[in-house]
Formats: C-alpha cells, structure tokens, sequence
C-alpha cells in the first residue's frame, strides 16, 4: 500500500509538471486497487481479532489499520491531484504557474511519507520523533503557495479558475504530509505500548 501510494503522489505532481492527461489518469485508475489493498487489510485485522490476540497483538493490529487508512487517504488526495491536473490540462491557453516548485512540494511530501513508513517498518521511533517537525516545512510551502496563487488572482481575474485548480492541488499535497505525520506518530504510540507483533 505504501509504495503504491507514494508512487500514486509522485506521478501525479509530475503529470502538473508534464501537462500529462495520460498519467494523471492512470493516477486515478489506480486509486481503486489501493481501496482493494485496504480492505484485504481489513479483513485480515478482522480474521486475526476473532482469533483472539494478545495485548501486544491488538495494538499492533490497530496501528496497522491507522496506517492503512493514512495510506488509502493519500491515494484519495493523489487521485484529487489528478483530477485537477485534468481540468488544468484543458484550459486553453492557459499554462499553470508555479509548477516546478509545487513539483517539488510533492517531492518533499514523497519522501517524507516513504521516511515514514520507514521508520514503521524497522519499528525506529526515534526515526518517527525526528520526522514530524518536517511537516512545518511543507506547512511552510503551503502557506507560500497559497498566499503567491491569490496575489495572481488578483493580478490576472481571468485566470481565477484554474489559480483554484492550483491551489486545490497545493492544499492536497500538504494533506498528503499531514497523513505521513499521522504514521510517524503511530510508531511512536507502538513504542509507548510496548513491544509488537510482527
């Protein structure tokens, strides 16, 4: 689910940065397997819990549905990103700004998702505690972007509509980090709990 996930992210900020309908759909088709993945990992904390588990067990269990439901929001976003890609792509005449560096925003949120999941999967909560003041930096990014895309409404008010499409994809992508904060702050729970099962 993860590597899925952030490939899901990764392309959809480079099908903004390539003008691609091709990819941005294919981001968007793909969101329904992640919703698969998701449910197979349902039902397996279902099966496990009706088997009857340790303490230990359970909390393991219960973070790996947070995770897993983190990982199915960011496909949602990734899939919302593509969706504004398309409407960008057909807006004749009209070539959307900013885009290497919110390019790079999405970047900055990949690798802090992959970071971690990382850090989940070598159970490292020191890791996890180092990672989620990087959140401020993507915050940080937002903010810039936002404040950039409503100065260019009101310079250019006829290219409102896709400024919004743009700033819709800014605010998506600083979600996308918030949900990689919420895995981070699930390793250190699993640390604060006690051992888990693996």
């Amino acid at each position: 689910m993860a590597g899925l996930a952030e490939d899901m992210v990764d392309r959809a900020v480079h099908a903004l940065l390539e003008g691609s309908d091709a990819i941005a759909r294919q981001v968007r088709e793909d969101d329904d397997q992640l919703d698969r993945l998701e449910q197979e990992v349902d039902e397996l904390a279902v099966s496990l819990l009706a088997a009857g588990v340790e303490t230990q067990d359970l909390r393991a269990i219960t973070a790996a549905l947070k995770i897993s439901n983190d990982l199915e929001r960011i496909g949602d976003e990734a899939g919302t990103i593509a969706k504004r890609v398309l409407a960008l792509n057909h807006r004749e005449g009209w070539e959307p700004p900013l885009k290497e560096g919110i390019t790079a925003m999405g970047e900055r949120a990949c690798a802090l998702l992959r970071e971690c999941v990382d850090s989940y999967v070598a159970n490292d909560a020191g890791k996890a505690r180092q990672l989620i003041p990087q959140d401020d930096e993507v915050d940080l990014l937002n903010r810039a972007y936002q404040k950039k895309i409503v100065e260019m409404m009101q310079a250019d008010p006829a290219g409102i509509p896709g400024y919004l499409e743009l700033g819709e994809i800014v605010k998506r992508l600083e979600r996308i980090a918030d949900h990689a904060i919420n895995i981070a702050e699930v390793v250190i729970f699993i640390e604060a709990a006690g051992p888990r099962c693996e």
